[in-house]
C-alpha cells in the first residue's frame, strides 16, 4: 500500500529525480553550517512519524473488514447533506455509489444502510441485532418498557404475550376466531361508506380526517376497549397528538446524533414541545387504564395484561408503567401505518382509474354480494397485487426501524462493529431498478405471474424482517384489505377538482402524504 503511494507521487513528479534535491544550484548561497538540526528535534519527529503510522494502521486493521462508505465532516459527520425531508433520497443515492451495505457517520453516531432484502435478512436474523439504538427519538417516544423499544430480555417476554393476546383477540391470520374482529372493521368501513354517501352522490373530502376516525376506533376497541363516537373529545385529542408527532418524528433528526443540541434554545424548545405531546397521549390513555382497571375482559389489550398482572409473580414486568408504555406502543404504531397505508392507496387508485375499476370488478365477481372476510384475499390475486404494489412504492417505513449491534456482526466477510445502529432502508429495496422495471412506474402487475396468480417477491419486505419484525403486521393487513373490499363496492374514488394527485411527501418515522381532496361519488 505505502509503495503504491510514494510510486504515485514519484510519477506525478512531485519528487524530481533529476534535480539532485537542487543542493548544486544553491551551495554557493547556502552555508551548510547554518543549518542546525539537532539530534533531538530528529529523533521527535521520527518518533512522531511512527505514531502516525502506528494510529493508521490501527485504524486500518479495525474498520478494513467494515462497509465502506463517504467521509463526513468532524463532529456532524456526513449530517449535513442528508435533507431532512427526504432523506430516503440520499441515502439510496450513496447506496448506488457504495454499494448495498455502507457505513456512514450521522453527527457522533456510527450507522451500517442496508439496502438489500437478503442481506437485511442475513443480518436482522442476528441475536446481536436485536436492540433498539438509544436515539433522542426513541427514548423520549419509547423510553425502557412497552414492546417498541425495549431491552431484548423485556421484548421477548413482551412480544410473547402480545403475540398470544392477538391470537386470542382474532386479530392474526392464523386466529380461528376472527369472526368478531373481522366483523368490527366491516363495521367501521360501512360507517366511513355512510360519512361519505350522506354528504351527497358526489361529494369533496380530505379522506385524512375521515379514514383517521376508522383505524383509531378499531385500535380503541382492540387495544383498549373503548368505542369512540365521531364527536368524542378524547379521540380528536389523541388523533391531533399523533399527527403532531409523526410530523416530529424522523430517524435523521439532528437531536438524534448532535444529543449537545438540546442545549440550544431551538432545539431545546422543539424537545420540551415533542415531550409533552407524547406525555399528554399517555396521561389520556393512562385514564383510559384507570377507568378499566377493574372491568375490562381478556378481550382487549387493557384487560388482558391486568389477567396476567394478577397471576404473575414478576412485578418487573407486569406493573401498570409496563401497561402504559405497552398500549401507547401498540396503540400509535396501528393508527399510523395503516392511516397512511390506506390513505396512500386511495391517492393511486384515484389517478390510476383502470387499477381502481379492475379491483372492484374482481371484487363484484368473486364475492358477488357477500361481505368480505380476509380469507377472500387468497381468491382476489389483482386486489391484492394492489395492495402489495402501494405498499412497495410508499413504502410506509422508508427508513426501516432501526436495530442497534450489541456486539460485532460479520456478515458475507463484512463486519459490523458493535455499537453501530443498523439500518434497513427499505425505500431502496422497494425501488431498486435491478430489481423492479421502471420502479417509480405503479404497476400491479408486478406482482402477478403469467397465469394472474399473485407473484411474491423476495425483495418485498414492507413491514422489515427478522425475530423483531412489527408484531401488528396481520391485523394491519386485515384492516386494509377489509376496508377497501368494503368501500370499494359501494364508492368511487377520483381526483379532485384540479384533476392531479401530489405524490409527494415527508419521509418521518412513517411516510406522510400531503393533504389534498378527493371525489367520492356513489355507486
Amino acid at each position: 500500500m505505502f509503495a503504491n503511494f510514494f510510486k504515485s507521487v514519484y510519477n506525478q513528479d512531485v519528487i524530481d529525480p533529476n534535480m539532485t534535491l537542487g543542493l548544486s544550484s544553491v551551495n554557493n548561497n547556502i552555508d551548510l553550517h547554518d543549518i542546525d538540526i539537532s539530534i533531538d528535534e530528529t529523533l521527535s519527529a521520527i518518533l512522531v512519524a511512527f505514531l502516525v503510522l502506528v494510529i493508521c494502521l490501527y485504524f486500518y486493521s479495525e474498520y478494513k473488514d467494515c462497509p465502506p462508505g463517504p467521509w463526513g465532516l468532524p463532529i456532524i459527520g456526513y449530517l449535513h447533506k442528508i435533507d431532512r425531508t427526504t432523506p430516503n433520497l440520499d441515502l439510496m443515492q450513496l447506496a448506488q455509489k457504495y454499494g448495498p451495505m455502507y457505513s456512514i457517520k450521522l453527527g457522533l453516531v456510527n450507522i451500517v444502510v442496508i439496502s438489500e432484502a437478503k442481506l437485511v435478512r442475513k443480518v436482522l436474523s442476528q441475536d446481536e441485532s436485536l436492540a433498539r439504538p438509544p436515539l433522542y427519538t426513541f427514548k423520549i417516544m419509547f423510553g425502557t418498557r412497552g414492546i417498541t423499544g425495549t431491552a431484548v430480555d423485556l421484548w421477548r417476554n413482551q412480544r410473547k404475550f402480545v403475540e398470544k393476546f392477538l391470537r386470542t383477540a382474532g386479530a392474526t391470520k392464523t386466529a380461528t376466531n376472527r369472526k368478531t374482529i373481522e366483523e368490527y372493521i366491516r363495521k367501521s368501513s360501512e360507517e366511513f361508506v355512510q360519512y361519505v354517501h350522506s354528504r351527497g352522490n358526489r361529494t369533496i373530502v380530505n379522506p385524512s380526517e375521515a379514514v383517521m376516525y376508522y383505524v383509531t376506533t378499531i385500535a380503541a376497541v382492540i387495544f383498549l376497549g373503548a368505542s369512540f363516537k365521531r364527536d368524542d373529545q378524547i379521540q380528536k385529542d389523541l388523533t391531533e397528538n399523533l399527527d403532531k408527532i409523526v410530523q416530529l418524528s424522523t430517524v435523521s433528526g439532528p437531536l438524534n446524533y448532535l444529543p449537545f443540541l438540546d442545549f440550544v434554545s431551538k432545539y431545546k424548545k422543539m424537545g420540551n414541545l415533542y415531550e409533552q405531546m407524547i406525555k399528554d397521549i399517555k396521561d389520556t390513555l393512562e385514564k383510559f387504564i384507570n377507568e378499566k382497571m377493574e372491568t375490562s375482559p381478556a378481550t382487549n389489550l387493557i384487560g388482558a395484561f391486568l389477567s396476567e398482572m394478577s397471576k404473575n409473580d414478576c412485578p418487573e414486568i407486569y406493573n401498570p408503567a409496563q401497561l402504559k408504555q405497552l398500549v401507547f406502543d401498540l396503540f400509535a404504531a396501528s393508527t399510523e401505518t395503516t392511516l397512511n397505508s390506506i390513505l396512500w392507496l386511495m391517492l393511486y387508485l384515484a389517478k390510476y382509474q383502470e387499477v381502481q375499476n379492475k379491483v372492484r370488478q374482481e371484487l363484484f365477481d368473486v364475492l358477488q354480494g357477500k361481505t368480505p372476510q380476509l380469507d377472500d384475499l387468497s381468491n382476489l390475486p389483482y386486489t391484492k397485487a394492489t395492495l402489495a404494489e402501494t405498499a412497495r412504492i410508499r413504502t410506509v417505513v422508508p427508513l426501516g426501524f432501526p436495530h442497534y449491534a450489541t456486539d460485532d456482526i460479520v456478515v458475507e466477510n463484512v463486519k459490523i462493529r458493535k455499537g453501530t445502529i443498523i439500518m434497513p432502508l427499505l425505500w431502496a429495496i422497494h425501488m431498486d431498478p435491478e430489481v423492479w422495471k421502471e420502479p417509480e412506474e405503479f404497476r400491479p402487475e408486478r406482482f402477478l405471474n403469467d397465469q394472474g396468480k399473485f407473484l411474491w417477491h423476495e425483495s418485498f419486505i414492507p413491514f422489515q424482517t427478522g425475530k423483531r419484525m412489527c408484531v401488528g403486521k396481520d391485523l394491519g393487513d386485515m384492516m386494509v384489505f377489509l376496508f377497501f373490499a368494503t368501500v370499494l363496492q359501494r364508492v368511487k374514488i377520483e381526483c379532485g377538482d384540479s384533476g392531479k394527485i401530489d405524490f409527494s411527501y415527508v419521509c418521518g418515522l412513517p411516510l406522510l402524504s400531503k393533504p389534498q381532496e378527493l371525489v367520492f361519488v356513489k355507486i
